[in-house]
């Protein structure tokens, strides 16, 4: 319960990133996407981003991200009763005259993000759901700033975005803070509390060593536990490839696993780069094999912990060690809560990004380390089929719109595609477009949006989409709710309803998507 007077510090995340949504790990995307006009907010937040349970004014459980700052802030001298985590439907209840800081989380503020800027632009139906709800949340917050003279400090994965030109001093944040908030974090908080000055309203966050990092003393959502941070591998389109590869220690990823599990979250998400990069400091980036199997024997003891996922796994690591990345695989099917045509997998994210020999060598050639760029293609198509040998279903992102990408290039891809069709593979398999991430190294380059692929592009678009709705769609309506007869209707009406009152007379591009799908979805329902 928090107490009759405010707290010094509210912290808090778009409705959007204060969800679980129900549990399901890959649902959180949609709200990247459009948002059409004739869809009510109350529906969305009913049916989509859920909020999560409250006690009192205080989320029972919240983003990683806060989490982890919550225990930062502690850790440098703050108490618990300083500190309210709330829904941001609550903000303006938690704050009050006591309260000097307002810390808000944002992994997508404006909708640039991967995902959201993809997929918002391919609908074209309105704004992104994630840069509604971060707006509606930014004005709740100048409201009670007004009221109250409180500071405002915006952070976090997306933070990036306000300095963009898109931004526009649109948000009116006191500070906006960049980069990791573990040592900088508290130090800027304690000047906001104590009204200090501020000489700059952006800050950067020093990195943090793992001894800087406070382990969560509250549960967050997913049962989200961080187990490495950065990567090393240096691809330039991604900003945790350019950090250097650190590793929260074992002992403390079970403290926290306890934390969630105590609370009554039986599952872990292990938040990650590379799973199979636990524990490895070498330059090739040979798997450890002792780390990762030390973390997994540390883990299955856990009483009260049913379900373990993992975020994100690397394809060369896969074929680096074949045996560890088998016996992994066994382990979270023992752990899994998914299953495909009527079996247990384990499920991860991987990156092709490009079937391109010279895109890969020019922006990404650490990532197929301990092998060569040239490689790659063969990697891809090896190790993808090795996992599925294991029982490990891959959700694989693909980059289109590369600065300099050629129709060569995207060619290179297509022919990837085709392989992986040709192959068999079960391969979920998520074209996205470029964008200048903030703190990556083509920060500098320009974005690119639906509308400025080329036809070779989009042909990746709808080859992508066509494989996913072949392989899964006939899996996907066994499925309640979608086995209903109008259900499967309502599909292939929307598909068809988007060509032909969308697209019909223009946009070319979305047109032969909206075609392509249709036709694949006729295949399958």
């Amino acid at each position: 319960m928090m107490s009759k007077s405010s707290p010094l510090i509210v912290l808090t995340s778009p409705s959007t990133e204060m969800s679980d949504y129900n549990g399901d790990y890959v649902i959180p995307f949609v709200a990247g996407f459009s948002k059409p006009w004739f869809v009510p907010r109350f529906y969305l937040k009913k049916n989509l981003f859920k909020p999560t349970p409250s006690n009192s004014l205080e989320a029972a459980i919240a983003p990683l991200g806060l989490r982890r700052l919550e225990a930062d802030l502690i850790k440098s001298g703050f108490q618990l009763k300083d500190i309210a985590v709330v829904h941001p439907d609550n903000l303006k209840k938690a704050v009050g005259s006591n309260t000097k800081v307002i810390g808000i989380s944002s992994k997508d503020p404006l909708g640039l993000g991967y995902v959201s800027l993809t997929y918002s632009s391919v609908l074209d139906l309105g704004e992104p759901i994630n840069k509604l709800e971060f707006e509606r949340l930014m004005n709740d917050a100048v409201q009670v700033k007004h009221k109250y003279g409180t500071k405002i400090i915006v952070g976090g994965p997306g933070s990036w975005q306000l300095l963009r030109p898109e931004a526009k001093d649109l948000f009116k944040a006191d500070i906006i803070f960049i980069g990791e908030g573990d040592v900088t974090g508290p130090e800027v908080f304690w000047k906001l509390v104590e009204g200090k000055d501020i000489p700059s309203k952006v800050i950067e966050g020093k990195q943090a060593d793992v001894g800087d990092i406070s382990p969560i003393i509250r549960p967050s959502i997913y049962g989200a536990v961080e187990i490495s941070r950065g990567c090393g591998r240096g691809c330039a389109f991604c900003s945790p490839t350019m950090q250097k590869r650190k590793f929260i220690p074992i002992e403390t990823i079970v403290r926290e696993v306890e934390v969630n599990v105590s609370y009554g979250l039986h599952g872990v998400l292990l938040v990650t780069e590379d799973i199979f990069m636990y524990g490895c400091n070498k330059s090739d980036f040979t798997p450890n094999r002792k780390a990762v199997e030390a973390l997994f024997e540390a883990l299955s003891p856990i009483e009260g912990l049913n379900s373990i996922q993992v975020t994100h796994a690397n394809l060369a690591a896969v074929s680096a060690d074949k045996a560890l990345a088998r016996h992994v695989a066994e382990l979270l099917k023992e752990k899994s809560e998914y299953s495909f045509q009527g079996k247990c997998v384990a499920t991860v994210e991987v990156g092709i990004e490009t079937g391109s020999p010279r895109l890969f060598e020019k922006y990404m050639s650490g990532k197929c380390k301990p092998f060569k760029p040239n490689e790659w293609p063969n990697i891809v198509l090896s190790s993808l089929s090795f996992m599925e040998e294991c029982d490990w279903v891959a959700l694989a992102t693909i980059l289109i719109g590369l600065p300099g990408e050629t129709d060569e290039d995207t060619q290179h891809t297509v022919n990837l595609i085709e392989n992986i069709e040709s192959m068999g593979l079960k391969t979920f398999l998520v074209p996205l477009t470029f964008v200048p991430l903030g703190t990556c190294g083509l920060r500098d380059e320009a974005l690119k949006s639906f509308n400025d692929l080329s036809e070779s592009q989009v042909d990746v678009f709808a080859l992508s989409w066509e494989h996913n709705i072949k392989v899964w769609g006939p899996d996907f309506f066994k499925s309640p709710p979608y086995t209903s007869h109008w259900t499967k209707l309502g599909f292939k009406l929307a598909s068809r309803l988007l060509y032909n009152l969308k697209y019909k007379r223009s946009d070319e591009w979305r047109r032969t998507i909206a075609n392509r799908i249709f036709e694949s979805l006729k295949q399958v329902i």
